[in-house]
């Protein structure tokens, strides 16, 4: 790969392959996602900001205690059966958010976590060999390939994919850092952590919709609700921003909670509101 590859181009071929991937996987007239394809539900919930978060981290939605209305999607990142190992996808979409946007729609607040603290690749560069390979049909390849192996990433994307019994119960993070605010220099990770009072201990209706009727049931008896937390970076050495396949340690650097997600019971797994949530 060329590391020396302009930006713009860069994201010219993703933005190219990527396309042409997901024409490609389209079933029944829906074009699907890259990464996070199946949807397991979208669910309206809120954002509460706590009013006791230390001076440092207020910037942006976590300036002053306040509850956003928020949107979430949950999802596997690629099998389309629940029961199977997977990465799951958490994507937040909070509105009412005040600010200058870098792009999108002004007033939203997007996050994207995956249930695996790293990505298996560690940079744009290798995200674009991998598209190529899986346009060309040859991920295997890309991870084995014996002039430029990714061991690594193998190891990772193994790791990674788990069983789970409710998304509700799974925790999410970042896995790649952001700027915090416009003018605090700071550096982050988001990690968020389920803290509800009910957990799924055994499958709800086994099968392909599992995680699906988990949540469900879950609802049923009471709110799911997670913990908002950043992690700061406080060593730019062993808590890189340009290697997204490092895990920043906890122990250097603690989670500090700074909101909470609470979902109430709501209809969200009948055909149209899946449709709807597809189409988001």
């Amino acid at each position: 790969m060329n590391q020396e590859m302009p930006i713009d181009d860069l994201v010219a071929e993703m933005d190219r392959g990527i396309t042409a991937v997901i024409t490609n996987e389209a079933e029944d007239g829906i074009v699907p996602r890259f990464n996070q394809a199946k949807t397991v539900g979208c669910l309206r919930g809120e954002f509460r900001v706590h009013e006791d978060i230390p001076a440092e981290l207020r910037h942006g939605i976590f300036a002053e205690a306040k509850t956003y209305p928020a949107m979430l999607r949950f999802a596997n990142a690629t099998s389309r059966d629940d029961a199977e190992k997977d990465v799951r996808g958490l994507s937040i979409r909070l509105s009412g958010a005040r600010g200058p946007v870098l792009w999108g729609e002004e007033g939203f607040q997007d996050f994207i976590l995956n249930s695996y603290p790293a990505l298996f690749v560690a940079t744009p560069e290798d995200f674009l060999g991998f598209i190529r390979a899986r346009r060309a049909d040859k991920k295997l390849w890309f991870f084995l390939n014996p002039f430029d192996p990714h061991l690594k990433s193998l190891w990772i994307a193994f790791k990674s994919r788990q069983k789970h019994l409710c998304p509700f119960d799974v925790r999410f993070w970042s896995t790649t850092p952001y700027k915090l605010g416009e003018e605090s220099g700071q550096v982050v990770k988001y990690s968020v952590l389920p803290c509800s009072d009910y957990q799924t201990l055994q499958a709800e209706k086994p099968g392909r919709n599992q995680l699906r009727a988990a949540m469900k049931a879950h609802l049923r008896r009471l709110p799911a609700k997670f913990y908002f937390a950043v992690q700061l970076q406080t060593d730019p050495l062993i808590m890189p921003i340009e290697d997204a396949s490092v895990i920043w340690d906890e122990t250097v650097s603690p989670l500090q909670i700074v909101a909470t997600i609470t979902i109430e019971d709501q209809d969200f797994d009948d055909p149209e509101a899946l449709a709807e949530c597809e189409r988001s």
